[in-house]
């Protein structure tokens, strides 16, 4: 964790307190549409997941981990899916959509041994 005056999120937001608009953001990192769209087909190995800004979304590390462990298959999918989930519910909807490109890829791999809850948690997402 760094230091939250050179976080880019406390900047943004004191721009947007100094009266910056907000549609000044669209388009950037901040714009989880944007950053969805810069996860190109095929893509899921660690350097994909973690060139993505996920520390610019409420609990995106937390979700970066959850789709990490995921797709390593090593811990209770149905724990993982949970957080992902649990953030919907919890308005941290950003860092679960900025998920959700990653679970379709485990998702469809029919020999992925978490593929079934990782396809029930994008049809949930």
């Amino acid at each position: 964790m760094g230091d939250w005056r050179t976080d880019p999120t406390f900047a943004m937001c004191r721009a947007l307190v100094d009266g910056a608009d907000l549609a000044s953001f669209a388009g950037g990192p901040f714009d989880v549409r944007a950053v969805v769209e810069t996860i190109r087909p095929g893509t899921f190995e660690g350097a994909a997941l973690d060139d993505l800004p996920w520390g610019n979304f409420p609990h995106g590390e937390k979700a970066r981990e959850a789709v990490r462990l995921l797709h390593a298959g090593d811990e209770p999918a149905r724990n993982l899916m949970g957080v992902l989930i649990g953030m919907c519910a919890d308005d941290s909807r950003a860092a679960a959509a900025l998920a959700v490109p990653f679970l379709i890829r485990t998702a469809t791999d029919p020999h992925h041994r978490h593929h079934a809850d990782a396809l029930r948690g994008s049809i949930e997402q």
